[in-house]
């Protein structure tokens, strides 16, 4: 099964060459404008990328202490990930290239 994600979804590629941008780089980027509510990752991630998932779930430990809410975060498999990604309302591509390097972010408000 692929991930669809739909002509009408904005696609924003960042990635200049390999690992540049990273993904934590952009991440961080991101959730400084945005107010994030949840948080969705493949949990393959904990298994093939344990590195990473740490340093995402740290991320999002301090979002929570800087937006003063709680993230809550999901983990489903990464084939019910893609599915999801052709729902959401943009897409962002990094220069990472380490597996599952990947997150679906929900947003809420800022005011």
């Amino acid at each position: 099964m692929q991930g669809y994600i739909p002509a009408t979804t904005a696609r924003v590629d960042l990635a200049l060459t390999h690992n540049v941008p990273t993904f934590i780089q952009v991440l961080s980027v991101i959730t400084q404008e945005m107010q994030v509510e949840a948080a969705i990752v493949a949990q393959e991630i904990i298994e093939k990328n344990p590195e990473l998932h740490e340093v995402i779930r740290e991320h999002l430990q301090q979002l929570e202490q800087h937006q003063g809410n709680t993230i809550a975060l999901h983990y489903v498999s990464h084939e019910a990930f893609k599915m999801q990604s052709g729902q959401n309302s943009a897409v962002f591509r990094s220069g990472e290239c380490s597996p599952y390097a990947n997150i679906i972010l929900c947003a809420g408000v800022t005011f």
